[in-house]
Parts: C-alpha cells; sequence; structure tokens
C-alpha cells in the first residue's frame, strides 16, 4: 500500500481516445498509484458493456486513475461502489447511486464508474478507474443514452460549474474512501452507500445473461453484490444489468 496522493502525477490531455488508455500505457511503465489522466474531449470513451460515453469537449469532467489495491482480485468487486460514494457526496447536489456503476439525480444518470481489472503476465494486477461526469452540458446537447436518460450538473442546479474545483473535490473523497476500503474492507462503508442507495426497496428487472430477475431491491451485501428479494429467497447478483426500475 502506499500514502502518495492521487493526482500527484498526472496527465492533463486537450483530448484523446480514452483516458483508460492512458493510465494503461502508464501502468504498462510501472507508473506509481494514483496516477491520474484527465482529458477535455474522448474520440472513443467508453462505459460498461461496451457501451460508448460520449462527451461535449470542455464541458465534461473525464478522468481514470491507476489503482494497485493491497487486497485480494476475489475482494475487488466493491470498488466501483466505492468510487461511486466518493462522486456522489463531491457533487455540489445531491446525487444517488444505482448498482453497479452510475451516480444518479433524480433517476437521470450524471456521472458513470468504470472499473477495469488487468492481469498482466509479468507483475501485479492492478485496477484502471475510469469516472466521467456530465458538468456544464446543456439540455439540448446531452448524449442519447439506451438506459437512464442523461442529465448534467448545468442542467440540474441551472449553473456553471468549475471542473478543476470538482476533479479536487473528486480525487480527496475517491482517496479517503480507497484508503478506508482498502484497511477496513467495503464493511466501512456500508452505511455511506446505504444512504445514497437508489434502489433499495424499489422493484427491479435484473438481465443476468438469458435470465431476468424480477424481485425487490434489498440493498448490496459487504461484497459489494446485489441483494434481490424474490418471493422468499434473497438472490445476490455478482454482475447483471438493472434494466428496469419501478
Amino acid at each position: 500500500m502506499t500514502s502518495a496522493r492521487f493526482g500527484q502525477l498526472a496527465s492533463v490531455l486537450p483530448d484523446c481516445t480514452s483516458t483508460q488508455d492512458i493510465v494503461r500505457a502508464v501502468a504498462g511503465t510501472l507508473g506509481p498509484e494514483g496516477f491520474i489522466a484527465v482529458a477535455d474531449h474522448q474520440t472513443a470513451g467508453r462505459g460498461r458493456r461496451g457501451r460508448t460515453w460520449a462527451d461535449e469537449p470542455g464541458e465534461s469532467l473525464m478522468l481514470s486513475l491507476l489503482l494497485r489495491p493491497d487486497v485480494p482480485v476475489d475482494s475487488l468487486a466493491p470498488l466501483a461502489l466505492v468510487a461511486g460514494i466518493a462522486v456522489a457526496e463531491a457533487l455540489p447536489i445531491a446525487a444517488r447511486l444505482r448498482w453497479p456503476n452510475d451516480v444518479v439525480i433524480g433517476g437521470a444518470k450524471v456521472a458513470g464508474i468504470l472499473a477495469e481489472l488487468e492481469t498482466p503476465a509479468r507483475g501485479d494486477p492492478y485496477v484502471v478507474l475510469g469516472i466521467g461526469i456530465n458538468v456544464n452540458i446543456a439540455a439540448a446537447k446531452l448524449p442519447a443514452t439506451d438506459r437512464l436518460p442523461a442529465t448534467s450538473l448545468l442542467v440540474e442546479t441551472g449553473e456553471r460549474h468549475d471542473r478543476l474545483t470538482l476533479l479536487l473535490a473528486v480525487t480527496t473523497r475517491l482517496q479517503a474512501a480507497y484508503r478506508e476500503w482498502e484497511e477496513l474492507g467495503f464493511s466501512a462503508l456500508f452505511d455511506r452507500f446505504r444512504a445514497l442507495d437508489d434502489l433499495a426497496g424499489r422493484e427491479v428487472e435484473v438481465q443476468l445473461g438469458d435470465e431476468l430477475l424480477v424481485g425487490l431491491a434489498a440493498g448490496v451485501d459487504e461484497s459489494g453484490r446485489l441483494v434481490v428479494a424474490v418471493g422468499d429467497e434473497d438472490r445476490r447478483v455478482d454482475a447483471g444489468e438493472v434494466v428496469r426500475v419501478v
């Protein structure tokens, strides 16, 4: 484990294919944990399940961090939730979390998290953690989506926001939450997630491959799995797509 400050080493670019690619390249040269890549525009930004992440140049906050967590690989599942807590708490307006990686305001997506585990043939595993936040995008320019509608801080507050100030708030909160999770586990952050959980108590439909799971969301467990009550049974979901929320 390292105590280096997140962002102490950074790459700030006018544009790139994806900040994930920049961090991955640095990781391959034994870059330090906490290295951050920030871009004004991504030409090939991406989200979960092969989705694209579209942005308005100069109006979004897009960053990726290199993480080398001192935990077993099979304990990494809650990391996107840990990042979601930090992002939601850093925003200048109340936001909530939708398992596994969406930050929402009033049911519309304002930010997303992408955690990609890399296991090189030589060297230790590492995680490239991507965060995208719609900051100053006007309603007419919000990207089309295939799930949640999109929103931005500008749309929700009626004001423009300084992206550097937001970057500092996000990285500061993320470092603190990450260190707490790394040292104490997700249980140390469990109450904070529960206070932000946008699914708990609501009927959900979760796509699990060819299976559609329908039930009542009952929060997450201490491993970061979504708990869905189906009749008298609690199903624990490691990976899936919440396709409908009532």
